[in-house]
C-alpha cells in the first residue's frame, strides 16, 4: 500500500498592508475618537451642579469601584508585556518604567493612597456598605467596556497600551471628569473624595506617557492595524457606556 503523501498549503500569500507615517495614524486615531466616542458622561455634570440625588451617587460610587478594583489588577500585564524590560538598568527603559511606576501609584506604593482603597473611603462616606459594594452587579455597557479593554491588555502589549493607556487614561483625562467630581461633591454634598483629587492630576501625566510610548510602537502596517482596531473597538464600548449612564437621568429619583 502506497504511502500517503500529504501537502502542506503555501501560506505566503503576499498579504501587505500601507503603513502610514506615525504622526499620519496619530491623527488617525484622534478623528477615530471624535467620531466614535462623542456621548459625554452627562453624570459628571449633574454631580458638579450637586442635582443629582444621592441615591444615584452612591450607585454611581459602585461603577467606579467596578472600574478601579477591576483594572488595577490588569496593570501587571503590561509591565510583564513591557518591550524594553532588558536595557541595561531598568531606569534606562521607557515602557517598562512607566507602567511600573503605573502599578506601584495605583497600588499605594508611590505615595498617594491605593486607588482602589480611595474608592471604597468614598463609598463609606456615602453610607455604602462594603457588601453591597462587593455584590453590586455594573451596567452591562461598563462591563462591556472593562472587559473589551482587558481582552486588549492581554493580547498584545501595543493593544493594551493604545485601549488603557490611550483610549483610556489620557482619554478620560481629557473629559476634565476628575476635577468635576471633585469639587462637585465638595461644595453640594458636603465630602472631599481624595480618589478625584489624585486623579485630576495623575491621569493626565499618565496620558502624557501613553501617547508618547503609544508613538513609539506603532511603526510597522501589522502594528497599526490591531491598535487601530483596538482604540475602534474600545471607543464603541465606552461610548455605549456613557449613553446608559446618562439613561440613568430620565429614572424617577435621579435627579434632586
Amino acid at each position: 500500500m502506497a504511502a500517503e503523501i500529504r501537502e502542506f498549503k503555501d501560506i505566503r500569500v503576499g498579504l501587505t498592508r500601507e503603513t502610514l507615517p506615525v504622526d499620519a495614524f496619530m491623527a488617525e486615531l484622534d478623528q477615530i475618537q471624535s467620531t466614535v466616542c462623542a456621548t459625554r458622561n452627562q453624570l459628571w455634570s449633574h454631580v458638579a451642579n450637586g442635582t443629582l440625588s444621592e441615591e444615584y451617587l452612591r450607585r454611581f460610587c459602585k461603577e467606579y469601584y467596578f472600574l478601579g478594583v477591576t483594572y488595577t489588577g490588569e496593570f501587571a500585564s503590561l509591565v510583564a508585556n513591557a518591550p524594553d524590560p532588558d536595557a541595561l538598568t531598568l531606569e534606562q527603559s521607557e515602557h517598562f518604567a512607566h507602567w511600573i511606576q503605573n502599578l506601584a501609584d495605583e497600588t499605594g506604593y508611590a505615595g498617594d493612597a491605593n486607588h482602589v482603597t480611595m474608592k471604597v473611603e468614598w463609598a463609606r462616606m456615602l453610607g455604602i456598605s462594603d457588601e453591597d459594594l462587593l455584590s453590586y452587579v455594573p451596567e452591562p455597557a461598563t462591563l462591556g467596556a472593562v472587559l473589551g479593554t482587558m481582552y486588549y491588555m492581554r493580547r498584545s502589549y501595543e493593544e493594551g497600551l493604545a485601549a488603557f493607556g490611550w483610549a483610556g487614561e489620557r482619554f478620560a483625562a481629557s473629559t476634565g471628569y476628575a476635577a468635576l467630581m471633585y469639587e462637585g461633591l465638595r461644595d453640594h454634598y458636603g465630602i472631599e473624595v481624595p480618589n478625584f483629587a489624585v486623579h485630576a492630576y495623575a491621569e493626565v501625566d499618565h496620558g502624557d506617557a501613553a501617547d508618547y510610548l503609544l508613538r513609539q510602537v506603532v511603526t510597522t502596517a501589522a502594528v497599526q492595524h490591531r491598535v487601530r482596531k483596538a482604540v475602534r473597538h474600545v471607543f464603541t464600548l465606552r461610548n455605549a457606556r456613557a449613553q446608559a449612564l446618562n439613561l440613568w437621568l430620565e429614572e424617577p429619583g435621579a435627579l434632586r
